[in-house]
């Protein structure tokens, strides 16, 4: 008998590297089509869809392998070589993509199509490989004593395996090793893999195997029709709750890439758990079908108490957050996800490992493990769509999450109608289950939105539920605010100077600027605020479409009638894969404020996407990257600046205001060297001339950025590292980028001969040296240093002539 252990690790094994593969899977591609959420779940349908059509193939041939071991060593050699080749396929699709956005970018459906197309041919082969290791597995241990039960065990061992690969490429391997070496590791695993199985394989005499086929009675056939509606049922209900916990969780983390991945490794650690507890089961003396039905009653009603325990458990959606470092935060949000989301799991996530230790048996069994197995991933693909695209857009989050519930207790009824037993106790259960779903866990009295208690002056005007995230309209006495996913706010007209500064500022900067690219509509005030100059043209892109739909809503007055000019296009788009895909040139780009450790939004300081934007600027295009500082570590900053470095020739600094607590910084990347453009704009804003806004040139920091690492698509420093600082930040362990930190090294730049203002008459080029005394003075004054304050105005005053 080949050793349990044996097959043990290689299962464990198998789990990890297919977590890996999906993992990087999911942010390559999301790379390549856009990180919307149509994009992602093209990315997911097109996974599962080759595990279906892979565990359906290869079950209905596990049992006419004469050994198994040497077919499963096939299947894992199989995964690496077609693993290799999506690194091919990769570069061919990433050279023919902006033909095919010129041609039917303009059709979202037909364009959608097309990614879930290109999708299937990078997916699909080694997906296909991957969806039958179960059922052939299944036919090396068809002979063993007990082995209904041992694949229960093997199912959960291949779980918490891919617990271990989150872990890996969730949280430590990208940035240590990239992506690329991550993506190499996993095939090294898989090949792995498939030698072990092969050097097993001729230690094992798979004779004893039954080769008689086993007739199933009409009953046991009519069981099994129901076993693979359940099957499919099961999958849909976990991959959608799946979906729905996730969104529940985004409304009060940090959404960085490491609590998006705490979340799934509590999932499938809690789904393994409910494997082990279904072997349990199945060795036991409990009767397989009633264990069935009560996992479905019992799980089905803990499903529904989910929103309220998460509602209560959270104070209302208020934002978790932790002053005692990064691994305290850790810990409150895995004890958050095990105290709410893992009992329901455990309990649920019985329910397929249930299922195939009851259906067939001998030859027969790794053909049913086969069909059970397809139709659990179609079911997840269903789930994972309905969820997704169909239920948070037409009842919402809480009410989406109710209807999976009610869907297992009806699962729990149509099952005890088919053992035909009258179990009074059961009907009571049945009965005060579907009373307690429909009425006390009733969730239309659950918020969606987080609104403040305490200040009567806030109220909620309106919301929007998507797969993409909450956006929120917050009413503020007489402002308005845009939040999304409850806490990051987006802007509002409490800064509405600010935001529309954001706009037309850079164009200031340009000669003649015609055609502008604006990366993030927000409130729609900055793009608002750039035609405020006699431009050409405006695209805006914005990844929610319920932000497109609050700005125009409530900030039309704000926004200077952007969505009624006919300048102006504005696209429901991830603004990075437009910018690659887009064949158009601009004279000037702007990359909205954007929160760095929140995930997908690294990639936007990324030395790729910096490259992409170079290439869509004209000859003398500019590049206005925006920075909040008062969410960036002096780290981030230095990080974010090197790439910029890496690309443009010459990256000059600006202020957005002379904030003491949340300053704006901008780097100007130049696509050429070139001095400052006198023109009138630059001494009419606000009766100030905009000089007093520049820092200074980047190269007055060459020194200190040498030695510094730059933020790659393959080593994502900032999607990585920003979350772990802002953590040390809460703590104390480091600084924020305002205040002394930020004055420290708009020293360092300031420079009094800097080659950038030789065009500026000789008498105005103190002017910055005045906006850095202005800056401190605002500084020193919050500080409570008000001698300080005082003298830094005073030298402000007398380089412009002008009192403030």
């Amino acid at each position: 008998m080949l050793s349990n252990s044996a097959l043990t690790l290689l299962f464990f094994l198998s789990g990890t590297s297919a977590l890996i593969y999906e993992v990087l899977w999911l942010k390559e591609l999301g790379l390549l089509f856009g990180n919307t959420s149509q994009a992602m779940a093209a990315t997911l349908t097109a996974f599962f869809l080759g595990l279906a059509l892979g565990a359906k193939f290869w079950g209905q041939r596990a049992g006419q392998f004469h050994n198994p071991l040497k077919g499963y060593a096939g299947l894992e050699f199989g995964i690496a070589l077609s693993a290799l080749g999506y690194f091919a396929l990769l570069k061919i699709y990433a050279w023919i993509y902006p033909v095919l956005f010129e041609c039917c970018g303009q059709s979202a459906g037909l364009f959608l199509g097309l990614k879930f197309v290109l999708a299937i041919l990078i997916l699909t082969p080694p997906a296909f490989f991957m969806g039958g290791t179960l059922p052939v597995i299944t036919s090396v241990i068809a002979s063993d004593d007990g082995f209904k039960s041992h694949v229960a065990f093997l199912y959960s061992i291949n779980t918490l395996g891919a617990v271990v690969g989150v872990l890996l490429a969730g949280f430590y391997l990208p940035p240590l090793i990239g992506y690329r070496w991550c993506y190499a590791l996993a095939m090294l695993i898989s090949v792995g893999v498939g030698l072990i199985a092969l050097a097993l394989s001729k230690n094992r005499d798979f004779n004893q195997v039954a080769s008689s086929a086993v007739t199933d009675s009409s009953h046991e056939v009519l069981h099994f029709r129901t076993f693979n509606q359940f099957s499919f049922l099961s999958g849909l209900l976990l991959l959608g709750l799946q979906v729905l916990w996730g969104r529940m969780f985004s409304q009060v983390l940090q959404n960085s890439v490491y609590t998006f991945s705490i979340v799934l490794m509590v999932f499938l650690f809690c789904l393994a758990l409910g494997g082990f507890l279904a072997r349990l089961l199945m060795k036991s003396r409990f009767d397989p079908g009633f264990s069935l039905l009560s996992v479905l009653l019992v799980g089905g009603l803990w499903v529904s108490a989910t929103p309220f325990l998460f509602v209560m458990w959270t104070d209302q959606l208020r934002y978790i957050s932790s002053d005692f470092g990064w691994g305290a935060y850790l810990w409150r949000v895995t004890e958050l996800a095990l105290i709410v989301m893992g009992p329901p799991v455990l309990i649920v996530g019985i329910v397929f490992p249930l299922l195939m230790g009851i259906a067939g048996t001998g030859k027969q069994y790794s053909q049913s493990i086969g069909r059970l197995v397809s139709n659990n991933t179609l079911g997840a693909i269903a789930g994972s769509l309905l969820a997704g695209f169909v239920m948070l857009d037409l009842i919402g989050l809480w009410a989406s999450i109710r209807f999976f519930a009610v869907v297992y207790l009806l699962m729990g009824l149509y099952w005890y109608q088919c053992l035909r037993i009258d179990h009074r106790f059961v009907q009571l259960f049945l009965l005060m289950a579907i009373l307690l779903t429909v009425s006390v866990f009733d969730t239309a009295k659950l918020p969606v939105v987080s609104v403040d208690p305490i200040n009567e002056d806030e109220s909620l005007m309106a919301y929007w539920e998507s797969s993409a995230g909450t956006v929120g309209v917050i009413k503020q006495g007489e402002n308005l605010k845009l939040k999304v996913n409850n806490h990051y706010t987006l802007g509002g007209t409490a800064s509405l100077s600010l935001e529309q500064f954001l706009g037309y500022m850079p164009l200031y900067l340009h000669e003649h600027p015609r055609d502008i690219y604006m990366l993030g509509l927000g409130t729609g005030i900055s793009a608002g605020g750039a035609l405020n100059y006699p431009i050409r043209s405006l695209i805006v892109t914005e990844l929610l479409n319920g932000v497109i739909l609050a700005a125009d809503s409530f900030f039309g007055p704000y926004t200077q009638d952007l969505f009624y000019d006919p300048r102006v296009r504005i696209l429901n788009e991830d603004g990075r894969h437009f910018l690659r895909a887009t064949s158009k040139k601009f004279d000037v780009i702007i990359s909205d404020l954007f929160v760095p450790w929140e995930a997908g939004t690294g990639g936007l300081y990324a030395v790729e996407h910096y490259q992409a934007v170079a290439e869509h600027l004209e000859e003398k295009g500019l590049f206005m990257q925006w920075l909040p500082a008062y969410q960036l570590s002096r780290t981030d900053f230095e990080v974010i600046a090197r790439t910029l470095q890496a690309v443009f020739p010459q990256v000059t600094v600006w202020r957005a205001d002379f904030s003491a607590l949340r300053p704006v910084i901008g780097l100007l990347g130049h696509k050429t060297a070139q001095s400052l453009p006198v023109s009138a704009q630059l001494f009419q804003h606000d009766k100030e001339d905009l000089l007093q806004y520049y820092i200074g040139d980047l190269s007055s920091l060459e020194h200190e950025l040498a030695e510094v690492a730059i933020n790659s698509d393959d080593h994502p420093l900032i999607e990585f590292g920003a979350p772990i600082r802002q953590r040390l930040i809460k703590s104390g362990k480091e600084h924020w980028l305002v205040g002394s930190e930020l004055i420290e090294v708009m020293q360092k730049l300031n420079n009094e001969r800097d080659s950038y203002l030789s065009r500026i008459p000789e008498h105005l080029q103190s002017y910055p040296r005045a906006g850095l005394h202005r800056h401190s003075s605002e500084v020193f004054k919050y500080e409570g240093r008000l001698n300080a304050a005082q003298d830094e105005m005073f030298k402000y005053e007398k380089l412009t002539g002008r009192s403030d």
